[in-house]
């Protein structure tokens, strides 16, 4: 039961929140009580780490902020005023709590710890107490009321923060109810008490959830206690909001474990053994990194997939709340593997076969066809940036055939419909007028979650599979888009992706497709090899800390794509610091790489270590 270094903004301004039910007490008196409350609050949670870590030079900060509050909270209350007498019964609670607390784990029953909670927050009680001394009816009821309710509220509060504060809590042996509900079902010792693990098996199970929900129920009774008093008070929202964090975070938590749960059920889907052979190279890095590869595709990829959980709370409508797709990722793996077969002369043509046929099954059965990020999620629209990435592999795997087939409607849609004045695609692919429910729904989505318009990174790739597919027919729109790419370029010579991490990627793919043209475009093609010249870090990366594996080998393809001799030693150093950095299973480190949300990036070792193994050919 620690303190949480950054706390709730309500803190500062406590008695307010309790000012609706004494409505006739001056609002100038309440902002004085709230400085005064805020003070003294700071000096609790200063006092607390005295107790919990033995910072005794903290104890001068602490008295000043208590004489602060005393000389505050005199201005409203004489020396002989019904105030002080509550005053010193919330002390007395106070360290009682501090007492209590420090024997929880000889008698950690719940009655015990919910007295502790309950004592602990004895100093927000003063907020009710200042209050109703200073009414002129001294409604008893409501007083009573606002005090179990808010007893009930700071149950809810420390069960949610003894979750958020497991490592810290069991680092420094203090009780905590997270920690003590897990002892029960797991035996520490068996893990040698590594808090790492121990904090994964809280969520893994089902612990922490159960302990949050424990606080949503506390809050819920904090809610119901007071709701003849009126729902539509202060201290009622903050409630509420409170709760709809917990419930969020406890959703968002559980849907991390489904998508654990459910990347362990890939694992043991059983697959045939047809990854293509490639027992010829002797190159030991590249034996090792196409081994973890392998060893992944016989697991149905599931460190490569993508899971996600998606639920109602977030408004999407599906039969699953888990959602699970490799689709993006396999074209941008096939694309690394496709480069690497050719350069040892590795003959995979049956292995690509089976992946253009995977791809083409989990093409969307609708109007447009084509290909959606996740196609178990109804409100996500093909994208364009998918329909480029699997046109490229079938050119490059001699299916031209198959764009004819599969991609054209989706194509003619995008460049009808989805072509703005300034050249730039939009990424989705939805036509303008008549839409189904579904594109309905969908087109929302985009407005309100995914974002509209064009995304540069995402219009380079499919203008670089149009320009593969058939230049000559599509020139107009290859002229406008790239237009539209150059003016997006930054100064610095790098350009900002909307969905991938990092300023390489982005660069990469705008780069390669320019590259198409090797006579034009060369003003951009030199800042391009002047932003390389100088992003080049001291031990041979390129970007920042987590991505530096993905980007340096994107830096690498720039380079090669660029044939500039004054790059061969960057190249060189570049290659070094991959070849480095290469784990003992074969693999490198997953990073940072495509965003679909926020604080929830897609990293994969496997997509990871197939961009490297191109990057080292």
């Amino acid at each position: 039961m620690s303190n949480k270094e950054k706390s709730p903004e309500f803190y500062k301004y406590y008695p307010k929140l309790f000012h609706d039910y004494y409505p006739k007490i001056e609002k100038s008196t309440v902002n004085i009580l709230s400085e005064a409350g805020y003070s003294y609050y700071q000096s609790i949670l200063k006092l607390d780490s005295i107790i919990d870590n033995m910072e005794v030079h903290k104890i001068f900060n602490v008295l000043n902020l208590q004489e602060e509050t005393i000389k505050i909270l005199s201005s409203v209350y004489p020396e002989n005023h019904i105030f002080w007498k509550y005053w010193n019964m919330r002390k007395i609670e106070y360290f009682e709590a501090i007492f209590l607390e420090k024997n929880l784990w000889e008698n950690p029953n719940s009655d015990n710890y919910y007295e502790v909670a309950d004592k602990k927050s004895a100093f927000g009680k003063v907020a009710i107490d200042c209050l109703y001394v200073l009414s002129e009816n001294k409604d008893e009821e409501v007083y009573k009321l606002l005090l179990e309710s808010h007893k009930y509220f700071s149950i809810g509060f420390q069960l949610y923060d003894d979750v958020m504060d497991f490592s810290d809590d069991f680092y420094k042996k203090q009780f905590n109810y997270a920690v003590h509900e897990l002892s029960k079902s797991v035996d520490f010792s068996k893990y040698n008490n590594d808090v790492i693990l121990l904090h994964k098996l809280l969520y893994i199970e089902g612990v922490g959830i159960g302990v949050l929900n424990k606080s949503i129920s506390y809050l819920t009774k904090a809610q119901e206690t007071i709701k003849g008093l009126s729902e539509k008070k202060v201290w009622f929202n903050t409630i509420n909001d409170f709760k709809q964090t917990i419930i969020g975070y406890r959703d968002v938590t559980d849907g991390y474990i489904k998508t654990i749960q459910e990347r362990a059920k890939i694992k043991k889907i059983p697959i045939k053994d047809n990854f293509f052979d490639f027992e010829k190279i002797k190159n030991d890095e590249f034996i090792k990194g196409l081994q973890f590869i392998k060893s992944d595709f016989l697991k149905n990829y599931a460190e490569l997939k993508h899971i996600m959980y998606l639920g109602s709370k977030e408004e999407f409508e599906n039969d699953i709340d888990i959602h699970s797709s490799d689709t993006f990722q396999r074209a941008l793996l096939n694309d690394c593997l496709l480069d690497i077969t050719k350069s040892f002369d590795i003959n995979a043509k049956d292995f690509f076969e089976n992946e253009n046929q995977y791809l083409l099954e989990r093409k969307n059965e609708d109007e447009i066809g084509a290909w959606s990020y996740f196609p178990t999620v109804q409100e996500i629209a093909a994208d364009i940036d998918d329909l480029g990435q699997i046109i490229q592999q079938f050119i490059r795997t001699d299916n031209k055939h198959l764009i004819s087939i599969h991609c054209l409607k989706a194509i003619n849609i995008v460049i009808n419909e989805r072509i703005q004045p300034s050249g730039g695609i939009e990424t989705w692919i939805i036509p303008k007028d008549n839409l189904t429910k579904k594109q309905m729904k969908q087109d929302l989505f985009n407005s309100t979650k995914w974002g509209r318009g064009a995304d540069v990174e995402v219009v380079a790739n499919f203008i670089y599979a149009l320009t593969l597919f058939d230049a000559e027919k599509y020139k107009l729109t290859i002229s406008k888009a790239i237009n539209y790419i150059i003016s997006e370029q930054k100064d610095h010579g790098y350009w900002e992706a909307r969905w991938y991490y990092g300023k390489f990627y982005g660069t990469y793919v705008c780069l390669r497709l320019l590259n198409e043209f090797p006579s034009e475009y060369k003003s951009s093609k030199q800042k391009i090899k002047n932003f390389l010249i100088n992003s080049q870090n001291e031990d041979g990366s390129f970007d920042e800390e987590q991505y530096k594996n993905l980007s340096t080998s994107f830096a690498i393809f720039c380079i090669k794509l660029l044939k500039a001799p004054e790059l061969a030693e960057a190249k060189r150093k570049a290659q070094k610091y991959l070849l480095d950095n290469q784990l003992i299973d074969g693999c490198w480190n997953s990073e940072n790489f495509i965003k679909p949300k926020s604080h929830e990036p897609y990293k994969s070792k496997t997509l990871s270590t197939a961009y490297v193994l191109k990057a080292l050919l």
